[in-house]
């Protein structure tokens, strides 16, 4: 079993496009190792452990201790991993996670930051977190760097990335603001698109130098094609429930607080018939997309991101749409280009890797 820990709702940010309550509450100790148990006994030999906020770097010493109690389980391997804002990362967690194999995603929007990811005060944040960044490549070369567009953002895109791609990051993903409440247009997506397709131009010209950069959103839709494989599979509330500070069990993190959606708790166990019903009820295709030629590479059927947007499962909702538009249309112009210029190269990477 995998599970996500949601260790605090508080953070030391106030991101415009945050979901997040930032209600001043920890998980506790006896929650976090009991969750461990249960995953343990799941009955697999593998267990994969995420901690997430709010802030999960605000407690640190209950990730430490969460690592120490796993190593009571000599027969279970684990796997750690994490997603903060990179602002409390030091010397010390790094060499940490370097010993103890923790994965860390961080978020940071490049420039836009100065838009949308502030202190509480309101002060923009980049110099910290182009600091702090520098700091996790230098122990992390490959870390995964997460970026957010905003309507507002949508014309800086390119730069943003751009100077992340500069800073060293070589692995980054980008989602656009998926509140209702964003306000994303026409003009936006518009703008959205042409700075997308600047960024392909910048990545097919690395690669035509003999460097890879890998952008997941066109790394993704590539790879449904030269793999033959499903954009999106996802058993939700099979594969990783969500834990949240108090202990109660949700599919995923968008049905957090949702009553509807609670499946358990560590103190009682998952209820496996709501478990089974919830993931019965995220089977369901939308029916809008059916005669779309681009659903197989597209992640419509992504039962999270429909409810978190539309408040249903199997719906998309029209943001999500245009945007998984632009991503297929600039992958395929990239990879294109990439295949005609060093089809050996595009091979080895998209066809024989196994990433």
């Amino acid at each position: 079993m995998n599970i996500s820990l949601v260790l605090t709702k508080q953070c030391n940010l106030r991101c415009r496009y945050c979901f997040e309550t930032h209600e001043n509450v920890y998980m506790s100790e006896e929650t976090a190792l009991k969750a461990i148990d249960m995953a343990v006994s799941d009955g697999g030999n593998r267990v994969g452990v995420s901690f997430f906020g709010g802030e999960p770097l605000l407690c640190k010493p209950l990730i430490y201790r969460c690592v120490e109690y796993s190593r009571q389980f000599a027969d279970v391997q684990f796997s750690w991993n994490m997603t903060t804002n990179g602002l409390l990362l030091d010397d010390e967690f790094l060499r940490f996670a370097v010993k103890e194999k923790i994965e860390i995603a961080m978020s940071h929007d490049g420039l836009m930051s100065r838009a949308n990811r502030l202190y509480p005060g309101g002060k923009d944040c980049l110099a910290a977190l182009d600091e702090k960044l520098r700091l996790l490549l230098t122990y992390r070369p490959g870390a995964f760097i997460m970026a957010t567009a905003t309507p507002d953002t949508a014309g800086t895109v390119f730069e943003s990335l751009k100077h992340l791609i500069d800073l060293g990051v070589r692995r980054f993903n980008l989602a656009i603001d998926s509140r209702p409440e964003a306000g994303w247009d026409e003009e936006s997506m518009d703008s959205l698109s042409g700075q997308l397709a600047m960024l392909g131009d910048l990545i097919f010209e690395k690669f035509s130098g003999g460097e890879d950069i890998y952008f997941n959103p066109f790394e993704e839709k590539i790879l449904d094609i030269t793999k033959d494989r499903p954009c999106h599979v996802c058993k939700l509330g099979m594969r990783k429930p969500y834990i949240d500070w108090d202990g109660n069990i949700y599919p995923c993190i968008q049905f957090g607080g949702v009553p509807a959606y609670r499946m358990g708790s560590v103190a009682e166990g998952v209820d496996l018939s709501l478990r089974e019903a919830i993931y019965q009820s995220s089977l369901q295709k939308p029916t809008f997309c059916e005669d779309c030629a681009m659903k197989k590479r597209c992640v419509n059927d992504c039962a999270c991101l429909n409810f978190q947007q539309c408040g249903d499962m199997a719906q998309v909702s029209g943001e999500q749409c245009a945007y998984q538009r632009i991503l297929i249309t600039r992958a395929d112009e990239m990879a294109r280009k990439m295949l005609e210029t060093d089809e050996k190269h595009f091979m080895k990477r998209f066809i024989s890797d196994t990433k």
